[in-house]
Order: C-alpha cells, then structure tokens, then sequence
C-alpha cells in the first residue's frame, strides 16, 4: 500500500510542454525568418547603392542603383578566315559538244556540274556548280562524263586565297553585380525536437521495535542465638531470619520512519538540417531582367 497519494501522472502534467517544446520550435521559425531577411538584407546591400535618405525627414529622396562591374575585353567582330589553295574559281565551256539536254548532270574532273543552257544542236553553251573545292590546279580542254550528250570540253580556272585574321574591337561591358554572385538562400529543411522526462518515485519506511528486561535476585539469612538462665536451667533461643529481594525492569520502545523521494530529470535535443534553397522563381525572373541591363559598349579602337 502506498504511503502517499503521489501521481505521476499529475507530475507530468504540471509540466510545461507548451512553452519547452514551443519554445522550440518558434526559434526554428524564427530561424527560418531571419535567414530570409538575411537575403533581403544581401541583396540590397550587395547587389545596389544604398538609398539617399533625408536627414531631417528620414524618407527616401531617390531608391539605391544597381551596382555594375565594368569589364573591358577584345570582342570579335570579323572571325578569322583561313586561307585555301587552289579554291576554283570557274568553269568555262570550252567546247559544247552535241546532243545535251538542260539539266543533264556532268562530272568533269570530279567536280559536278549541271547544264542549264544549250542550243538547237544540244551543245552545251552554260553550265552552273555549287562545290568550290580547294586543291585544284588550272586545266583546259578536261573532258566530262554523264550526261546524253558527247564531246563537251571544259576550261577549269582556280585560285589561291590568303587567310584573313580575325578582327577584334575593344568593348567595355558593363554588367550588374548580382547577377554574377550566389545569393544566399538558406532554409530549414528539418527540425526535429526530442524531449525526454524521467521521474522516478520513491517510498520508504522504516519500523523498529526495543524491548529491555532486567531482574536482578538476592537473598540474606540472619541467625540469632540467645541464651538465658532460668531456675537453674539455661535456655538457649536461636533465631534463624531469611530475606528475599526481588527486582525486575521492563522497556518497550517503538520507533517508526516513512519518507517520499522524486528524482525529476529532464533531456531535450533540437536537431536542425539547412540547405541552399533553390532560387525563388521571382529571384530569376529579376535576374532575366537584370540580363537585358547588361550595356556592351564598342570603341573605336580595334586591335
């Protein structure tokens, strides 16, 4: 039977939890909160000028500017052109043969070409290609194969060509600097609140009883001997006392002690994941606007 009417129960329950664990958690949100307000705080402070603030009044006279990087690099504005080696530059009708028809295809030294002109005769008076080449030397009189038609000679006309290097102008670009940095973008991924409580009761009694006897025993004996003269005669009287002395001592002692002892303890552990969040859509819609701020301006100057 329990000494007390202890409930653990109740223990438990006077316990705050809302206020432990909420505590808790209002610190992750204010976390949550604060990293947001870190962003904002970085990308006006990186990413623009600070306001012109009036003195006297505190209002903002003119809003704070984009902050720019300015770069200045050789931009290409003509590309190399490589040189070529025996590049063809026409072919003539040398001799028009006979019996061709328009749109007859011939290969003439490998090269294709297509008629596109005769006369009454079928004789090739004009003639068109579309492959350059490179390689070729000047040749006449090559004769050409395919076709309806026979006899049709050609002249092949080639030439060298010399690289052209690439041109360059100096350009100075100007660029806003929030858009070449990472914007910080921190969120709490999860957070994990663990509260443990221990209590342990204890009841304790104790009862302890002392029971004391003591006797203690003595006895004495008197002789007394008289003697008397009577008429004559002696009489002797002896007197024989005996005494007996008997004590005893009793104690009873009881003693009792109860007593009622809680131990309370108390654990909490907060665990708390971040991460780099992706970028806000509105954060990348900006920076798509910010793109078009970029200024690319040419000098003169070429190198």
């Amino acid at each position: 039977m329990a000494l007390s009417n202890y409930n653990p129960g109740q223990e438990l329950a006077s316990t705050n939890l809302a206020s432990i664990i909420g505590g808790s958690l209002s610190a992750i949100v204010d976390a949550q909160a604060k990293a947001a307000l870190s962003t904002v705080d970085f990308i006006k402070s990186v990413g623009f000028t600070k306001d012109v603030v009036d003195e006297d009044t505190g209002e903002v006279i003119e809003q704070g500017k984009l902050v720019y990087v300015n770069f200045q690099y050789p931009k290409m504005v003509k590309p190399y052109e490589p040189g070529v080696k025996g590049k063809i530059k026409s072919i003539a009708v040398k001799s028009g043969g006979k019996d061709y028809k328009v749109s007859d295809i011939l290969i003439v030294d490998g090269i294709e070409v297509t008629v596109t002109e005769i006369n009454a005769s079928g004789s090739i008076t004009k003639i068109s290609f579309s492959k350059e080449g490179s390689g070729y030397e000047n040749e006449t009189n090559v004769g050409a194969a395919g076709g309806g038609g026979t006899g049709a000679t050609f002249d092949i006309a080639v030439q060298d060509i010399d690289a052209i290097p690439a041109e360059f102008q100096k350009t100075y670009l100007s660029v806003p600097l929030i858009g070449l940095i990472t914007t910080p973008h921190i969120r709490v991924e999860e957070g994990e609140v663990a509260f443990n409580v221990n209590i342990s009761s204890v009841e304790h009694a104790e009862v302890g009883t002392n029971f004391n006897l003591r006797a203690s025993f003595s006895r004495q004996n008197t002789n007394t001997n008289n003697n008397y003269a009577l008429a004559g005669n002696s009489l002797n009287y002896n007197k024989n006392t005996s005494s007996v002395n008997f004590k005893s001592s009793i104690a009873y002692q009881r003693t009792s002690r109860q007593g009622h002892k809680i131990d309370k303890t108390y654990h909490m552990g907060v665990k708390i994941k971040v991460i780099q969040d992706e970028m806000p859509e509105g954060m990348g819609k900006l920076l798509d606007i910010l793109e078009d701020a970029i200024i690319s301006t040419p000098t003169e100057n070429q190198y």
